[in-house]
């Protein structure tokens, strides 16, 4: 797997705000044919991927900056996010993908000369033509946990101690068509330990329907500095309309 990014420019767009409607989680039916689970977990392990591509220190960025609105022209997805933050794009080359054909589109906004542990990225996964709505990935209890167990490793064999990595699930919950998850991950040899926010949700830019997938990231121990900035700028995050449902 390869992420190469490369500057990107931003737009002001008029920008429409999604109203959360916060329910308890529920887990998903065990209903489901041998060949949809399969589907399901190579998705969420291809999400869960794409989020670690990040993985790793930032430096915060000021509270009073003036906002910026981003619309993509070819991914048809809008946000806010500090004026003075950078942004990226690129793409996430995989062999095999389990939503379809092509590269996932990869979209990265950090303040100015980071990259690493804060940062919101937004990933766009072709999606095939059986996920119509966001059901079709189980409901959100099963995609958070879809998400986290992937991540989670926190034994393994003499020798590979460096490698010892945890995540824990936190929330997830239905947001109008999204799913939003928060989960924690640390990995002690790397001296990373992070909370993560995730918005997803199914959408169609005209061209070809995606699995979009907002990841944003700071450190743990800077939560009280971080947390209602990336907040605002997941929650400002619109996705167009999916194709069907």
């Amino acid at each position: 797997m390869s992420l190469a990014l490369r500057p990107g420019t931003a737009r002001r767009a008029p920008i429409a705000r999604a109203s959360a409607s916060r329910s308890r989680p529920r887990r998903a039916s065990t209903a489901r044919s041998s060949d949809a689970e399969a589907s399901r977990r190579d998705v969420l392990g291809a999400s869960a991927l794409a989020m670690l591509a990040n993985v790793v220190p930032l430096a915060p960025a000021r509270a009073d900056e003036s906002l910026r609105t981003y619309a993509d022209d070819e991914l048809r997805f809008t946000l806010e996010y500090p004026s003075d933050w950078v942004v990226a794009t690129g793409s996430l080359e995989r062999s095999e993908n389990p939503m379809g054909g092509g590269a996932r589109d990869v979209w990265t906004i950090s303040p100015p000369g980071r990259t690493r542990d804060v940062n919101v990225t937004v990933v766009a996964t072709p999606a095939g033509a059986d996920f119509t709505k966001m059901g079709s990935l189980g409901d959100a209890y099963g995609f958070g946990m879809g998400l986290v167990a992937p991540l989670h490793r926190p034994k393994l064999k003499k020798g590979r101690e460096d490698r010892v990595q945890r995540a824990e699930l936190v929330d997830a919950y239905g947001k109008g068509d999204y799913y939003k998850v928060e989960y924690t991950f640390e990995r002690p040899a790397a001296d990373i330990d992070s909370v993560f926010l995730v918005l997803a949700g199914l959408g169609y830019d005209g061209r070809v329907g995606h699995l979009y997938t907002t990841t944003a990231q700071f450190p743990r121990a800077e939560e009280s500095k971080w947390r209602a900035q990336i907040e605002a700028i997941v929650d400002s995050v619109k996705y167009p309309k999916a194709l069907y449902g």
